[in-house]
């Protein structure tokens, strides 16, 4: 993140209470979660040649 973009989001949060922080971040990461599991869901199972080769290399 370039300096001037994150001291512009500090400018944005100056006087920010913690209990507005905490909801914030709550909905920030709430939005992430969703995002990466729909991200999550779309992953398909590799070929059955990748996958033996993975699991002899964990022996």
């Amino acid at each position: 993140m370039k300096d001037e973009k994150l001291k512009a989001i500090i400018e944005a949060m100056q006087g920010i209470t913690y209990l507005e922080w905490k909801k914030l971040r709550h909905v920030i990461e709430r939005k992430f979660d969703s995002e990466a599991s729909m991200q999550r869901n779309k992953i398909k199972m590799a070929s059955p040649e990748v996958i033996i080769d993975s699991y002899k290399n964990l022996l």
